[in-house]
Order: C-alpha cells, then structure tokens, then sequence
C-alpha cells in the first residue's frame, strides 16, 4: 500500500491489494528501500587498509511513475491539478507532504503503516492518451526527503511500571455467559501497575530511537537514566545533575539531535543546568533495550518516569 498525502492533508491512494483509483502507481518506483549512506573512512599509516570513523544516512530521493486517468480529458487534468496542489512547497511551512506505505501479507492483512516526509522536486509533466475510453497522463513523479528514515505512525510509550500477575473472577461463580466472548471466563480484575526502576524497552525499528522522557514529581535528584549494553554498543548513561519537583510538577527531556531540549510545567524548574555538562543522549537500539533509573535515595520514587520514542526504518 501507498498513499500520498499532501501538504493540505488530502490523499491519494496510489497502489493497494485489489484498489483502484483515478491516480496509480506504476512499476518501477525507486529510492523506497535501502537509503543511501556516507561512509568516512580514515587510512591507517603504517598498516594495511583503512577503519571506519563515521557514518550518516543520506536524504533520499524517490521516483514514483504515475498514471493519472479521467473518464475525460477534463477529468484527468483536474485530478492532475488536485495532485498539484497537495505537492505546492511554498505550502510547506506547518505542513510537509508524506508517503505512507505498509506491506501485505499473503491474505491481504497490511502491517503497520510507515510513513517519511518529502517534498516535490519535479516531475509532473508527461505524455498524455487516450485507451479504452479513458483519457490517461503517465509522469515520473520526483520527491525528496529530509529524513532519510521511514518511521513508524504512532510513538511507542513505556512507563517505568508493571501489572502484577494473577488475574481474579469479578463474579463469584465466574459465569461465562458475562464474558466479552462467551468463552473466556467471565470478567476479571488485577491490581494497579506497581513501580519498577528497571523495563525492557523493545525498539520494533531497524535503527536507533533517541527518547523523550517524562518525569512527573514528587523527586529530587541527582539520579541517572543508564541504558545497560545491547548487542550494538555498551552501557550508557544520562546523568541528571540537578532536579526538583513537587507532587503533580513535570520535567520533560528531549534527546533527539537538533530538537533537544528540557522543559517544565508551571511552578517547576528544569532546564539545561537540570543535565550534566555534556550529556550523553543515547538510542533506544533495534530489539530489547534494558533501562533504569539510577542512584535515588531509598524510598525515594517520581509518580512517573515515562519514554516516549517513534520506531525509525531503513526502507518502506
């Protein structure tokens, strides 16, 4: 599946099992897979070959072949001008164009839909005919993006808690015949969540996610936030130097590059002096990722301590 959406939220389903539509995605589309990648490579002096010193994913760009039909000539060039419109980049400014995209499975049932945002580049000018009573236009449509990854459409939270085990009967005769299913039981019940200083953290994505976290009083720091090592890389820490709230208060750390920052509610302080100097703002890698929180006196809690990432792909 993929559909285009444009910068004024319209879509344009351009290839699904067993759809159809006015605008249609032929074969042949590229730059949906593997993004392209800058390798830096430094040369040893004094022995063979050479090692790897950094890596980037590049902007990529996406060449989408496209058949516009109309049942007449007239039709077809307004559906092409709706398509236009939706791709305007001077529109741009609150709002970038997506392509949202999900696989199938042998009966049809998609996963969950990945999107990247793009921009038009060019392409919407072509050749135009006319077969089986259907006035068609066919374009090379060229989108580029930003963002090299595809992501998921949902963030992924995880709070620092669990459900304790062991489900009760809210019935005492566990009648089944007030179950959901009629076959399950009958309705039960479990205690609250309790607090836990340490979850797994599953990232479903094939690249590293840079968490935001949600800390809400009543806390008083020094503490650390420590991923313990994962298959990728070794243990790392975020150190909170300083923190301060009361019961209800909230601070919220964002570690994404070029979007970092730390805020809080009203009545609260946090800021950068909250951090360490240098911090180190590490990525929830591709699997299971153990987390916890660090160095709190005994006895001592925040209500909640939540993650909050959006699993990151290398292709649709």
């Amino acid at each position: 599946m993929v559909i285009l959406e444009g910068v004024d939220g319209s879509q344009f389903p351009l290839s699904a099992v067993g759809g159809t539509g006015d605008v249609w995605l032929n074969k042949g589309a590229k730059g949906l897979d593997m993004l392209p990648w800058d390798v830096q490579v430094e040369e040893y002096p004094a022995l063979h070959g050479s090692y790897p010193r950094a890596v980037r994913g590049l902007s990529r760009e996406i060449l989408l072949p496209l058949t516009i039909y109309g049942e007449t000539r007239p039709a077809m060039v307004a559906q092409k001008r709706r398509l236009v419109s939706a791709l305007n980049p001077s529109l741009m400014a609150t709002r970038s164009p997506k392509l949202i995209v999900a696989e199938a499975d042998t009966e049809g049932t998609y996963e969950d839909q990945r999107e990247i945002d793009v921009y038009y580049a060019g392409g919407l000018e072509g050749d135009e005919g006319t077969d089986n009573g259907l006035t068609w236009g066919r374009y090379g449509l060229v989108l580029r993006s930003t963002e090299p990854f595809f992501r998921a459409r949902r963030d992924i939270v995880k709070t620092f808690s669990e459900t304790p085990a062991g489900l009760k009967p809210f019935f005492p005769d566990d009648n089944v015949f007030l179950s959901d299913d009629g076959e399950s039981g009958g309705f039960k019940l479990t205690s609250d969540p309790r607090w836990v200083d340490k979850v797994t953290i599953v990232n479903p994505g094939s690249v590293g996610a840079y968490p935001t976290w949600t800390i809400v009083g009543p806390i008083s720091g020094p503490f650390n936030l420590v991923r313990e090592a994962t298959r990728y890389g070794p243990q790392q820490t975020l150190m909170i130097k300083t923190l301060s709230l009361g019961a209800g208060q909230s601070a919220t750390i964002v570690t994404e590059p070029g979007k970092v920052k730390v805020t809080a509610s009203a009545g609260a302080t946090a800021d950068w002096s909250t951090l360490a100097i240098n911090p180190t703002f590490w990525t929830l890698d591709p699997g299971p990722n153990v987390v916890s929180i660090q160095g709190l006196p005994a006895g001592v809690r925040p209500s909640k301590l939540q993650g909050t990432f959006r699993p990151r792909y290398l292709g649709m």
